[in-house]
């Protein structure tokens, strides 16, 4: 499914997470990073809420962080670092290998949200800059990823 999701602004950049992207990650990662032996970043998609509000305290925040660092990685990946994009509107759609039933809600990406300020993809994304989130699900067995559509 690809999208035109241009509405009222002028330019559109499209952020692609794949499985490809998540190995090529863990090969920087872990050259990084030698003494650790657990991948930080497993599926192209974000994790669920709902996963993530039952952790304890340091387990969320670990969480928090390490999707932080992967999402400013896939920024500069991208060469969309330091672009400051003052206003925009999002659309996420996570495409899932299985077709078991997801609540949209609970793919609130929060931690690549947080990452893109930290990567000045984005001034920041509070409501003054990020005016509209949408999220979307989807279907993909043979590709599962994350589609970051950003309308400026």
């Amino acid at each position: 499914m690809t999208e035109n999701l241009i509405g009222k602004y002028k330019n559109q950049i499209l952020i692609t997470i794949d499985d490809e992207d998540v190995k090529e990650y863990l090969i920087y990662y872990f050259k990084k990073y030698p003494n650790r032996r657990v991948a930080p970043i497993d599926r192209p998609t974000h994790p669920s809420m709902n996963k993530w509000m039952i952790m304890k305290r340091p387990q969320m925040n670990d969480t928090k962080q390490k999707w932080k660092e992967f999402t400013v990685w896939i920024v500069k990946k991208n060469g969309l670092e330091n672009k400051m994009i003052e206003e925009c509107e999002m659309t996420f759609i996570s495409y899932f290998k299985t077709k078991i039933r997801k609540d949209v809600d609970n793919t609130s990406p929060k931690f690549v949200l947080d990452g893109f300020p930290e990567a000045r993809l984005i001034i920041d994304d509070d409501s003054l800059h990020l005016t509209s989130l949408t999220l979307k699900c989807g279907y993909d067995k043979l590709r599962p990823r994350t589609e970051i559509y950003i309308n400026y």
